[in-house]
């Protein structure tokens, strides 16, 4: 695993077994006409990662604890680029159905409360879904195929640390759905598999992006119905 640097943060690794039920809807996109990306500077991050049962085998600790520790450094090298310190961050993985938001299940109040005692200016929540399933690929190509890969699905969310007040909602989408397959649409067939490291960068790409405003939603295309024509 790459070393940190220049990470204040203090991490915080977590591991809860816990089963979700049934799925509840999620909130609509949002952003807020005060909300100023170049404005952060100190938030306080929380980080949610659920793995689908697909993923479950003898090697789920381990594996969990991989995912989420490469997400978390990729997440802040990439905030420190930008000139962003996280004054914390907290990290969570938890087996559960890539239906069910993983920020369904965040206490936003306790977590407010413990960004305003670090002197955080927002609360910055990212949630990540990771399961196995059959994809159809190509889909705007004339014969569409179907391929059994890894799909990583992000969600964005930040509050003022000062009021609770909610600045931007990013939730997961489609077109926030990413894979580790990358398709051959001409021959129909797989071009190459990303390395989970691959695909945990891009997600954190794609979640920065949102988060400081340079890929709108109506622009996002989905990985599922691209590929090499």
């Amino acid at each position: 695993m790459r070393p940190m640097r220049c990470l204040p943060a203090a991490v915080t690794l977590v591991f809860a077994l816990w089963h979700s039920g049934c799925a509840t809807p999620g909130p609509a996109a949002f952003r807020h006409p005060d909300f100023r990306p170049g404005e952060i500077r100190r938030p306080a991050v929380l980080i949610e990662v659920s793995l689908d049962r697909t993923m479950e085998d003898p090697g789920y600790r381990q594996r969990g604890g991989s995912i989420a520790g490469l997400l978390e450094i990729v997440l802040l090298e990439g905030l420190n680029a930008e000139g962003i310190l996280p004054v914390d961050a907290t990290l969570s993985v938890r087996p559960a159905s890539l239906s069910d938001s993983p920020l369904n299940r965040v206490d936003r109040r306790q977590a407010l409360e413990r960004a305003r005692g670090l002197k955080a200016d927002v609360l910055l929540l990212l949630g990540l879904s990771m399961a196995r399933r059959d994809v159809v690929y190509c889909r705007e190509a004339p014969r569409p195929f179907p391929a059994h890969a890894t799909v990583a699905t992000i969600e964005v969310e930040v509050l003022r640390a000062t009021d609770g007040a909610r600045l931007l909602i990013e939730p997961a989408s489609p077109a926030l759905r990413l894979t580790d397959v990358e398709p051959d649409c001409e021959r129909r067939r797989i071009e190459r598999r990303l390395t989970t490291q691959e695909l945990v960068d891009l997600a954190v790409r794609r979640a920065l992006s949102l988060l400081l405003g340079r890929e709108p939603l109506a622009r996002q295309v989905s990985r599922t119905t691209s590929g090499r024509r």
